[in-house]
């Protein structure tokens, strides 16, 4: 795919910036305006066809819904800022919705939970080798205890991700529910 020259993709960010566009929102516009120029350019039309085609899609009145709809739902107010966590910062200009952003929330939960079922699951293989080794188990002893914490532990985990995952398919549900009331 032929990529755009700096001359065109000065007249798309000119256009913008006649259409009212802020600069938090201008580099976001711009990248998608050169991907769709991009695009009509690979199916055969020259630069200026596509610029054509995709100026009429992106008028006025459109430029101006995205830049009310991006001040209105990824900017934050001073008094959200002040109790925004880092997370919420870094992807404050940014569409939260790629995953991206929840993968950075749940890092910590994640990096726990990795941590549990890599000790408690070499605490079942260690008890499981003794086992073996001796040809009894037996509970009581101190490698069946271990073998006991280890499936606490792997059983800690998996109730945590089910319960993550299930918080995690509620929200869209709850979201869509709103949406259409």
């Amino acid at each position: 795919m032929e990529k755009l020259s700096p001359q065109q993709l000065a007249t798309l960010h000119n256009h913008l910036i006649h259409t009212g566009s802020t600069d938090a929102l201008i580099d976001e516009l711009l990248d998608h305006l050169a991907c769709e120029v991009e695009y009509y350019m690979w199916i055969g039309l020259p630069f200026d066809g596509a610029l054509k085609t995709v100026l009429e899609q992106a008028n006025l009145k459109a430029v101006r819904h995205l830049r009310d709809t991006y001040n209105s739902e990824l900017a934050m107010t001073d008094e959200q800022l002040q109790q925004a966590s880092l997370d919420d910062i870094v992807f404050e200009f940014r569409n939260k919705s790629y995953g991206a952003y929840d993968l950075r929330r749940a890092y910590r939960t994640t990096l726990r939970n990795a941590f549990i079922m890599t000790i408690s699951l070499f605490m079942m293989l260690m008890a499981m080798m003794d086992a073996v080794n001796r040809r009894t188990w037996s509970y009581l002893s101190p490698w069946g205890v271990a073998w006991l914490i280890g499936l606490c532990g792997v059983t800690f985990v998996v109730i945590s991700w089910y319960l993550h995952h299930t918080r995690q398919q509620q929200v869209p549900m709850r979201e869509t529910l709103t949406d259409h009331a």
